[in-house]
């Protein structure tokens, strides 16, 4: 693949480029590959970035795709933008990896902004290992999960909002996996999250590709590293409506 697809790099502009509350989708912006403006976004525009750049399916891409643009303000124009994913229960959901629940947000509103602590609470969970496995993603998740269920009263975990939850982890772990060693490198990680920024400078490139299989297995194997009642049967139930 090219390397100009992700040389044109540029963080979003205040006042002119808007992001939302998913830091995959805001870093195909940043690099141009989505409309850098992260509006007009229709279901083929991202269905196209997300394979040029990320290497996912046209099925997935699809149904991620189709999900986003139920939260346009007008689902039939057939186009939303970034900011409409700042919607709560939709796409975005308690218990994130890098942003703080809506119930503890100030007038309750949903951000689009990567919260410091909340992001570091996340790291520390792999006690300062270089990598991260996919058993580590899992337990990370669960601890992001149980932390918010303590500190937010209007906590919501739905089998939707679960499914949210099981597949930011995945779509990360897939996305950025060292197809050699089979984790994730620690600094791709802060790279994506911290910078919106896919790491191509650093050496990754998107050479794992992600269907429906593959993504389906991955859910399932956090779901069996996670010590939550019957969450593999949920997590395969929902893929599949």
């Amino acid at each position: 693949m090219a390397q100009s697809i992700f040389s044109d790099w540029h963080p979003a502009v205040p006042g002119q480029d808007i992001r939302g509350p998913c830091p995959g989708l805001n870093a195909l912006a940043n690099h141009n590959i989505l409309p850098r403006s992260g509006q007009n976004l229709t279901v083929p525009t991202v269905v196209a970035a997300l394979g040029a750049g990320v290497n996912i399916s046209t099925e997935i891409a699809t149904l991620l795709a189709m999900s986003a643009l139920k939260t346009s303000d007008n689902p039939a124009s057939g186009a939303f933008t970034l900011a409409d994913l700042n919607k709560h229960n939709l796409i975005e959901h308690d218990g994130s990896l890098s942003r703080r629940d809506q119930g503890l947000q100030e007038g309750g509103k949903v951000t689009a902004t990567l919260d410091e602590d909340v992001f570091d609470e996340f790291l520390k969970s792999f006690n300062g290992s270089q990598s991260v496995s996919l058993p580590a993603a899992a337990a990370a998740r669960w601890s992001r999960i149980q932390a918010s269920r303590k500190t937010n009263p209007h906590f919501s975990y739905t089998t939707t909002n679960r499914f949210s939850s099981y597949s930011e982890t995945g779509v990360y772990y897939m996305v950025l996996q060292d197809p050699t060693t089979g984790t994730v490198p620690i600094d791709y990680l802060k790279i994506l999250f911290k910078e919106e920024r896919l790491p191509y400078v650093e050496g990754w490139r998107p050479v794992t590709p992600i269907n429906g299989f593959s993504f389906g297995n991955t859910l399932l194997a956090l779901a069996i590293s996670t010590p939550e009642e019957e969450a593999s049967d949920l997590v395969v139930a929902a893929a599949a409506s």
